[in-house]
């Protein structure tokens, strides 16, 4: 084999070996979780981001949320959640961005209020409806 075939089969070799390398650490990043936890009687709520495991985000969020009557809103991993009201009610959505996420609680909240879609086009103030929180783990896009 000529010196150029070695260091060329060298160059590729290190190459593969680099790739496998960051791949396999990317492959292995842990993945976030959140959660939101809301009181219907207080409209109270508590939220969690970053857990290691969805157990604890809920755990963490009913801690927070802290009224007797807390359930569970919505869970999510590696993206956003948000929450959205109206005068008929709340709701909550989830997506990989802060956008993703407060088109599906608009979507969500208009089987409630039908003009909370509204608000998906920069009307909100015609639909009533608005963003109460957008909560994001550190590794959403």
């Amino acid at each position: 084999m000529s010196f150029m075939s070695k260091a060329g089969f060298a160059v590729v070799a290190v190459g593969l070996a680099a790739g496998s390398v960051f791949g396999a650490g990317a492959a292995q990043a842990a993945n976030l979780h959140g959660a939101i936890a809301i009181s219907g009687d207080d409209w109270a709520y508590g939220s969690s981001v970053n857990a290691s495991s969805f157990e604890e985000a809920r755990d963490e969020a009913m801690a927070v949320c802290g009224a007797a009557d807390c359930e569970i809103l919505i869970s999510w991993s590696n993206g956003c959640a948000a929450i959205v009201e109206s005068n008929d009610g709340a709701a909550a959505g989830a997506g990989a961005t802060s956008a993703e996420a407060q088109r599906a609680a608009f979507q969500r909240l208009s089987e409630l209020t039908p003009t909370a879609q509204l608000a998906n086009f920069g009307s909100s103030d015609l639909s009533g409806a608005k963003v109460v929180d957008v909560i994001c783990t550190a590794n959403a896009r």
